[in-house]
């Protein structure tokens, strides 16, 4: 199937002191996903669009100086900016290595996301559970990529 792709970055940060406890969410309100300028530059109408699949992930340190030790599982998430229970989990790593280092590559969902990108924008929340209490804070980039398969 032909299609093109989507890139997005997004930095946050995750703060020091966070405990074990319970599950932390880090909101991205509001991306533009450039759908339009995508379909314009690809020569593709919207309706043409079959699907729209994350191909690569990662959250990375800012600084390079990033450890992920801390958190023990990653769950990235496509929601509603109108009904947030409304979401669709589109990356995510259970159980993180002991040692991801600095960059910590998420394993794509095989879920069809193109009802919340081919609007004009989308909310992420990246949902962290994790193994130890934070010491430091960490400057984090969200890092995506999906595939827009049209017919």
């Amino acid at each position: 199937m032909p299609g093109f792709d989507l890139f997005y970055q997004k930095d946050f940060s995750i703060p020091a002191g966070i405990g074990i406890f319970e599950v932390h969410h880090f909101y991205i309100r509001n991306l533009p996903t450039q759908m339009q300028e995508y379909l314009l530059q690809n020569n593709v109408q919207e309706s043409a669009i079959k699907k729209v699949l994350t191909t690569k992930s990662s959250l990375d340190g800012v600084f390079g100086d990033a450890d992920y030790s801390f958190i023990d599982q990653v769950s990235v998430r496509a929601f509603d900016e109108d009904d947030p229970n409304n979401f669709l989990e589109i990356a995510y790593r259970q159980p993180v290595p002991l040692t991801p280092g600095n960059s910590l590559p998420l394993i794509p969902s095989l879920a069809d996301s193109k009802k919340f990108f081919k609007a004009s924008r989308v909310s992420l929340d990246v949902a962290l559970n994790i193994r130890k209490t934070t010491v430091e804070e960490t400057e984090t980039r969200l890092s995506l990529q999906l595939r827009a398969g049209y017919e």
